[in-house]
């Protein structure tokens, strides 16, 4: 593996340049940067929006408000998406236009696979686009192949646990630009 991960510049539409990955590469590892407040939770998930390259799957994981959405905001923040980024809970699904497609979906309140695919979950992760899943730990074992696992969990009225498993790379990286 090379000394720093694959990197290239993409300005996003308010003029900022991340240092964008062109690929995800390395042996799968995980972080947990510490965050405190609300805001340092969404500093973490901008800086993983900032990061991920073209065709990524993020699965967001913890209990009724731990933080995926606020972190499902960062990422889309991250990725130059304007404008108010809502929770898909009651919609299931949302898209949204950042430097590639958005798609984020809530799969909290759905029962089987088929409804996941009916919302076209499946369809979206063609290599296209950046995809979203709040609640990815809700479908079986091997049916959803995140390339970035995130678990967030509630340790106080502000403050949250945040685990970021995926390549080293990529970690490598997101620590580098969250420091």
């Amino acid at each position: 593996m090379p000394p720093h991960p694959a990197r290239r510049s993409t300005r996003t539409p308010n003029g900022a340049s991340p240092q964008r990955l062109d690929r995800l590469e390395g042996e799968r590892r995980s972080i947990a940067p510490a965050s405190g407040s609300p805001d340092r939770t969404l500093a973490i998930g901008r800086g993983i929006g900032s990061l991920v390259p073209r065709g990524t799957v993020l699965s967001l994981e913890g209990g009724l408000g731990a933080g995926k959405t606020l972190i499902a905001k960062g990422v889309c923040a991250g990725l130059g998406v304007s404008g108010e980024v809502l929770s898909p809970s009651f919609v299931l699904a949302e898209e949204y236009a950042g430097v590639f497609p958005v798609f984020h979906f809530d799969l909290y309140r759905l029962e089987s696979v088929d409804e996941v695919a009916r919302v076209g979950l499946f369809d979206a992760i063609d290599g296209r686009n950046v995809v979203i899943v709040e609640w990815g730990d809700r479908l079986p074992a091997g049916s959803l192949d995140a390339d970035v696992r995130i678990l967030l969990e509630i340790t106080g009225d502000r403050s949250r646990a945040i685990t970021i498993e995926g390549p080293g790379g990529f970690l490598d990286a997101l620590e580098g630009s969250i420091a």
